[in-house]
């Protein structure tokens, strides 16, 4: 086990922001405390590099007061079980065969999407967007302390998990169907990726009081019942089995919701299993990872693949593995990664693998903050930051990520809370 100085730690950045006068941190797993609390910092004082993305959040956060509460009761079909509590989804890639008079069976064309696959017939698409405003009212709640947006993501939690006329069942026995194939599959439990940001909120609006404590313990015990699912019925086997992102999302949602529900052995046994069953045999020695360059959207699945370890990377720093530095502080594989995908993002036009939608800047971004973070910027990366904000001035990374580094202090400016 690779252990982390406590410097590293939660404790020490919460500590030096306190005592800068920083706001209190918030009880996140994926983001970072202490870059969130330097992000309010900068937008209090102004800055105008954070600015745009901030006005945009807000915006997006005032779509979301007035949005129907999201439910999967609300879908127009109804899963085999005949609950419509449960969760269905179709695979976003599979199309009628129209060698056939009814299509059946589906055949996949990868990198396509079929548009019926994401319309309100189905979940995959609300559960996007129900995790999306739930992250955008957090974040809101956080940077402007408008209780408004607190109360909004409580009302969207309770509905879509503790509700009983509109709560989701814990599973994903219908994820990503293929109609004539299978009624679920194992691939579907991608489809609950977005739960990251879930988590997250319910930490940033717990200052808020808008979440009781009998509604804490009951969003705790529906993480607690999904996770359980993950670990045991045939669909969680088959994910977890997965070489590729799929096999990182699973792990990456298993050690998050361990985290959340304070199951940390069971976060550690999968943050162990990471180092080996993912680091160790997705990423090659010059940084490509060639299971995702065998996509026919390459750069895409590179940089989706490599969140997920990225993420991975930041629950680790909770549980005292340095998983940024593995196998060795020298040649850190997520730092090669990493610096591979950079030099495309720089110039998209040399990727020589094929990418049906091209290289996406919007992809690399929290890969290129959450990255300086841990490792520093080189001067080198200069010109790729300002390509950046220039064509993505208001994404929300900007927020998340706003350069509170932790082994490298001194890029960071005066007064910024740092885990160094």
């Amino acid at each position: 086990m690779l252990v982390i100085s406590a410097c590293l730690i939660l404790t020490c950045s919460i500590v030096r922001a306190v005592e800068a006068g920083a706001p209190v941190a918030p009880a996140v797993y994926t983001l970072d405390p202490a870059s969130l609390a330097f992000a309010k910092q900068r937008i209090q004082a102004g800055d105008p590099a954070l600015l745009p993305a901030y006005r945009q959040l807000i915006r997006d956060a005032g779509e979301a007061l007035v949005a129907t509460p999201f439910t999967v009761t609300a879908k127009g079909v109804t899963p085999p079980s005949g609950d419509k509590h449960d969760y269905l989804s179709m695979a976003p890639y599979w199309w009628p065969d129209p060698s056939k008079h009814n299509g059946l069976p589906y055949v996949r064309r990868d990198g396509r999407i079929n548009p019926a696959t994401k319309n309100d017939e189905t979940d995959s698409k609300r559960i996007a967007q129900f995790s999306q405003a739930v992250g955008d009212l957090g974040t809101a709640y956080y940077l402007s302390g408008d209780e408004r947006y607190a109360q909004r993501a409580a009302l969207l939690l309770r509905t879509w998990f503790l509700d009983p006329a509109t709560r989701m069942n814990p599973n994903l026995n219908y994820g990503q169907a293929v109609m004539g194939v299978a009624h679920g599959r194992g691939t579907g439990i991608i489809d609950t990726r977005y739960f990251w940001q879930i988590v997250d909120a319910i930490g940033l609006i717990a200052p808020s009081g808008q979440l009781s404590e009998v509604d804490r313990a009951g969003l705790r015990q529906w993480f607690a019942d999904y996770t359980q699912w993950l670990l045991t019925s045939p669909a969680g086997h088959d994910e977890a089995a997965a070489r590729n992102n799929h096999g990182s999302y699973f792990d990456e949602q298993v050690i998050d919701y361990a985290l959340f529900t304070g199951d940390r052995p069971l976060a550690g046994q999968y943050l162990q299993k990471v180092l080996t069953a993912r680091l160790d045999t997705q990423i090659a020695a010059d940084g490509r990872q060639p299971l995702e360059l065998e996509r026919t959207r390459s750069f895409h699945y590179s940089t989706f693949n490599l969140l997920a370890l990225f993420r991975i990377a930041r629950y680790g720093e909770q549980l005292g593995v340095d998983v940024w530095h593995y196998p060795n502080a020298s040649r850190p594989a997520l730092r090669i990664a990493n610096a591979y995908l950079a030099a495309y993002a720089a110039d998209p036009s040399s990727w020589p693998y094929k990418d049906i939608e091209g290289v996406s800047l919007a992809d690399y971004l929290p890969l290129m903050l959450m990255a300086e973070r841990v490792y520093g910027a080189g001067t080198e990366a200069a010109a790729l930051r300002q390509q950046m904000q220039d064509r993505l001035p208001t994404a929300r990374d900007w927020l998340w990520w706003p350069g509170v580094g932790l082994n490298a202090p001194e890029s960071q400016p005066t007064g910024a809370a740092s885990q160094g």
